[in-house]
């Protein structure tokens, strides 16, 4: 075992987090790749677009040196940046950022990874979850300028994987595998007979397929399944 895995063990994180993190991880892996790559100028903060998770990028001082597109999308009265600081409406999500930033006066002193994350409250949604992600000397990117990457995930609703891979990932007839689509994204059989303009019984007879065809036996169980795709 890694002394990173053996890290993640003992912090005993719960097993959605543990997954969030290695999928996260995944993505860092590819971005290091890619920035390496001869074809990228290595002071190009583009490949922070592999991301598709919001992102920004923050120097030694705590600036914020670029966004990516999807960051672009959620920045607003809640999150935004000002005079080129990553600015939280709320207080007390605003003095936990910046306990955080203070770490980064010292270049060469290890910053506190960011197990937990910062809550920032909406004022017209569900909250943003905001983590840090500190880039140790030896290993920053795109340059030596950077000292953290922030994510943000929105909480709320979001769109189910594609009908069509869905159906060729688990053999699912056409019908079926629209009415796993919107399953994935916590609906109900009756929510989705209604989007797909079935009666409840022929909604549920497929529901009962696609548990078949994905060895699933409860609607939890499934949704945890399709969201892996």
């Amino acid at each position: 075992m890694t002394p990173f895995a053996m890290y993640l063990d003992g912090m005993e994180l719960e097993c959605a987090e543990k997954r969030a993190l290695a999928s996260f991880t995944r993505r860092i892996v590819e971005i290091a790749a890619l920035s390496r790559s001869v074809a990228v100028d290595p002071d190009s903060t583009r490949p922070l677009n592999i991301l598709s998770q919001p992102a920004i990028l923050l120097d030694l001082d705590g600036f914020v040196l670029d966004a990516n597109a999807a960051a672009d999308s959620l920045i607003n009265n809640d999150v935004r940046v000002r005079q080129r600081r990553l600015y939280i409406r709320d207080p007390e999500a605003r003095h936990k950022l910046r306990i955080y930033v203070d770490q980064f006066d010292d270049a060469t002193r290890h910053v506190t990874p960011s197990v937990e994350p910062i809550i920032v409250p909406r004022l017209d949604g569900l909250p943003f979850l905001l983590r840090i992600w500190a880039i140790e000397s030896n290993a920053r990117w795109p340059s030596r300028d950077v000292r953290a990457l922030v994510t943000l995930n929105a909480l709320g609703p979001r769109p189910g994987p594609p009908a069509s891979l869905l159906a060729r990932t688990f053999s699912l007839t056409p019908s079926e595998a629209k009415l796993a689509c919107i399953i994935a994204r916590g609906a109900g059989p009756d929510t989705a007979a209604a989007e797909l303009n079935i009666s409840r019984e022929t909604a549920r007879n497929q529901l009962k397929s696609i548990f078949a065809k994905t060895a699933t036996h409860r609607q939890g169980e499934l949704v945890a399944l399709l969201l892996q795709v």
